[in-house]
């Protein structure tokens, strides 16, 4: 068994990893450039006995993960009050800008799957927009529960992944900004003292932990923000709704 075999033996679930730790992981990636950087040589002859301290670092990245969970799921409601609503809502509103011959068999699908639920027609939904999102909302909250098998329902699960996985890397920005700044800081201080100053070529690995960490903080300003989140939440609110098809 690999070392990364052997840590990946404790951790958590497929969604955790994919949508929580991993987000953090990239916040925590120009660090470990930099730990590259000016350690590249004495980390080439580590031996397997960094295992454990590997695994203790799996355990803060775990706690780490609650951390990013929460500073993308607290954030959560005021992008859907920026949107208009949740994706799945929006999607099923009579007045939203669905397909009409879809949203009526997406209501069908609905009114059989929640049966103790009355989905609302157009005239009821104008009279009453906050309850009719009420209805949509309890109908989702059905439908969520019914696809968490990820073997029966691999795409809603995959979309479901994505989706947290940008929630929660969006709601770190700010803290990942930070450390590619800090890391940019420390591996330019890093090629100045010990390479620039004595006339020494900078090493090849340095350069390259350089760029990388140039491209994160790059990412982190222009990529990722509210728009690139709405693109994967309506990507997942379409098959979720599109996941009725298999009742």
């Amino acid at each position: 068994m690999t070392m990364l075999q052997e840590i990946l033996r404790y951790l958590p679930d497929a969604y955790t990893r994919r949508a929580r730790i991993f987000p953090v992981t990239l916040v925590a990636l120009p660090l470990a450039l930099v730990a590259v950087a000016w350690f590249g040589d004495e980390l080439a002859n580590l031996d397997e006995g960094v295992l454990y301290g590997l695994l203790v670092w799996g355990g803060i990245t775990m706690l780490l993960a609650q951390v990013g969970r929460g500073a993308g799921k607290n954030k959560e409601p005021k992008l859907w009050a920026a949107w208009g609503g949740a994706p799945t809502t929006q999607l099923l509103r009579h007045r939203g800008k669905t397909n009409k011959v879809v949203l009526k068999r997406w209501h069908k699908k609905l009114s059989e799957i929640v049966s103790d639920l009355r989905i609302p027609i157009p005239e009821e939904e104008e009279a009453d927009l906050e309850k009719a999102d009420a209805i949509y909302e309890a109908c989702v909250a059905v439908l969520r529960e019914k696809t968490r098998d990820r073997e029966k329902f691999p795409l809603v699960f995959d979309e479901n992944c994505s989706y947290g996985f940008r929630r929660n890397l969006w709601g770190l920005k700010p803290v990942g900004i930070i450390t590619s700044l800090l890391g940019i800081v420390l591996i330019g201080i890093l090629a100045f003292e010990r390479f620039l100053r004595k006339g020494l070529e900078i090493p090849l690995i340095v350069v390259i932990a350089g760029i990388a960490t140039l491209v994160m903080l790059l990412v982190w300003l222009f990529v990722i923000n509210k728009g690139w989140v709405k693109a994967q939440a309506e990507a997942y609110a379409v098959r979720l709704l599109e996941s009725m098809e298999r009742f």
